[in-house]
C-alpha cells in the first residue's frame, strides 16, 4: 500500500514520492504552506512539520530566561554595584 501525501492525501507512487518532514509528498504537492511556491529537498524550511520557503518561514520570537546562571550573576552583581558603600573616615578621626 502506498503511503498518503502530506498535503493531498491521496496515495503517492514510488515514481512521484518525496521523503521529507517525516510524510511523503507528491512532487507537485511539495511547496510552501503559504504561498504555495514549489519546493525541491535543497530549498524548503520545515516547521512543525509543514514546508515553507525562505520568505515565509515562520519567525520563532525568544523569551528571555531569568534564572539561567549568566543571568543570576549579572543580577547579584548589579545589585552589589548599586547598594551605598560606606565611606571611610578621613585620616584625622573626626568628621566635620
Amino acid at each position: 500500500m502506498n503511503p498518503p501525501c502530506g498535503r493531498c492525501k491521496k496515495p503517492v507512487y514510488p515514481t512521484e514520492k518525496i521523503n521529507c518532514l517525516d510524510k511523503f509528498w507528491h512532487k507537485g504537492c511539495f511547496s510552501c504552506e503559504v504561498c504555495k511556491m514549489a519546493l525541491s529537498m535543497s530549498n524548503y524550511k520545515g516547521f512543525e512539520k509543514k514546508p515553507y520557503c525562505t520568505m515565509h518561514y515562520p519567525k520563532t520570537s525568544f523569551t528571555i530566561v531569568t534564572d539561567t546562571p549568566e543571568n543570576k550573576r549579572l543580577k547579584q552583581q548589579t545589585m552589589l554595584n548599586s547598594q551605598p558603600r560606606p565611606v571611610a573616615p578621613p585620616a584625622g578621626g573626626v568628621r566635620q
